[in-house]
């Protein structure tokens, strides 16, 4: 009887070790940057190289991706925009969403939706923002069948963005 309590107390104790070490580990807040803006991720993710962003980083589920347009450049292309709602209806046209799916959070606007590509069905979050002279718009790109389970922690990363 005492030898099954310490092989119980003994596994157990493994299994608490695996799972402290293995929350841990993924839980570790990382800083991942491009010009004045940082986002706070964590020690999952990779920064990749990707041309049609500014700042490509991915784990194994999430994806994160980051584009700055700055006020000239999106003057000279012909827009007019004033101010990030302004900014936030342009994305919102070229997305096909409607406004009413723009969602404001502290200092910035997102809305949600989602593409099939391949057959496989991916939710985006895009959050735009605005500081140091750019509009700046913000990915967070995860399978559907995943959404409901990072969805949380995808608030939590977008709201850790600051643009200095």
């Amino acid at each position: 009887m005492k030898k099954n309590r310490q092989i119980i107390l003994s596994l157990l104790s493994v299994f608490v070790f695996c799972l402290t070490t293995l929350t841990g580990c993924s839980n570790d807040p990382k800083n991942f940057s491009y010009g004045a803006l940082t986002v706070t991720l964590n020690k999952t993710f990779k920064e990749s190289k990707n041309s049609a962003f500014n700042l490509y980083v991915t784990s194994e589920n999430v994806i994160f991706s980051v584009v700055e347009e700055s006020e000239e450049n999106l003057e000279f292309s012909g827009y007019t925009i004033t101010n990030l709602k302004g900014y936030c209806d342009e994305i919102l046209i070229l997305n096909n969403v409607s406004e009413s799916e723009l969602k404001q959070r502290n200092d910035y606007y997102y809305f949600v939706n989602k593409k099939t590509i391949s057959g496989a069905s991916y939710t985006y979050v895009h959050c735009m923002y605005y500081g140091a002279g750019s509009y700046w718009i913000c990915e967070f790109v995860c399978k559907t069948k995943n959404y409901d389970h990072y969805k949380k922690r995808i608030l939590k990363w977008a709201d850790s963005v600051t643009i200095q």
